[in-house]
């Protein structure tokens, strides 16, 4: 049952629909240091199901946008949770992103070979989640979530119009040759390069709002570990390439209108 103690309502900005996360998990620390992450997101809702047992009626009674979930609960194994959400005509087209305490390798592959969009060690980087949450909405919405003027808009509001160019141009030089390094690793199927580079990429895009890169990126770690001889799709490559130019695209606008608000 859910706990509405643990439960974030915030109200989005108008003419924004709220961003309604499920979070099933035994603990209910981490649905209150979750809540906690993502109060500074007034279009995200955090509502928190202690049960897995009542985890499919939950989310057929809010409709969640994401489904944040467990990966070792008492009463049901997380991995048939994930299959019963994918079974569950409601939240078939749900994203599932899995939470589990271990990085292994191996519960990451099983996990999304049941149907989990993603693999989150618990509990995540403010940032790290925050782009993830964004990216699976904006998919479920049907946008491509390029750069979050959020982030943008914070840079600007600090009042340093030097540093957000210069940490634009940065960004720009630093991503196109961490891109050619991934290309080339991936040629070469040189994991360790991958995930480092990757590893590397996300970061820096969540720092930019680049939410959609970074969520490419974490495929990239994906696939690696599912694959760890190195293989990664030509097609996510060849995605990660469109989606740097058009967050190239994107913050050179922003550039220029830098000093103009």
């Amino acid at each position: 049952m859910s706990d509405p103690t643990l439960d974030s309502r915030a109200s989005p900005s108008p003419g924004r629909r709220a961003i309604v996360v499920l979070l099933v998990d035994d603990q209910a620390f981490v649905g209150a240091a979750l809540s906690l992450l993502l109060e500074s997101e007034p279009d995200i809702e955090v509502h928190s199901c202690l049960s897995a047992i009542n985890a499919i009626a939950r989310a057929n009674d809010i409709a969640p946008t994401l489904i944040l979930q467990d990966l070792v609960m008492p009463e049901i194994d997380g991995l048939t949770l994930v299959r019963a959400f994918r079974a569950n005509p409601q939240t078939a087209g749900t994203p599932v992103i899995v939470l589990s305490g271990n990085d292994h390798a191996g519960s990451r592959a099983r996990a999304l070979a049941e149907g989990a969009k993603g693999y989150l060690v618990k509990l995540p980087p403010k940032a790290e989640l925050i782009a993830c949450i964004r990216e699976h909405a904006s998919r479920s919405a049907g946008g491509s979530a390029t750069l979050d003027l959020t982030v943008i808009d914070g840079f600007r509001d600090a009042g340093a119009p030097d540093f957000m160019r210069r940490l634009i141009d940065q960004f720009i030089r630093e991503a196109s040759a961490v891109v050619r390094t991934l290309q080339d690793a991936a040629v070469r199927a040189d994991a360790q390069a991958l995930n480092a580079g990757a590893h590397s990429l996300k970061g820096s895009s969540m720092i930019m709002g680049a939410s959609r890169l970074a969520a490419l990126c974490a495929q990239v770690e994906e696939q690696v570990a599912v694959a760890p001889g190195g293989e990664v799709s030509p097609a996510l490559m060849m995605e990660i390439d469109q989606e740097l130019v058009r967050v190239q695209h994107a913050l050179v606008a922003q550039r220029e209108t830098i000093g103009q608000r």
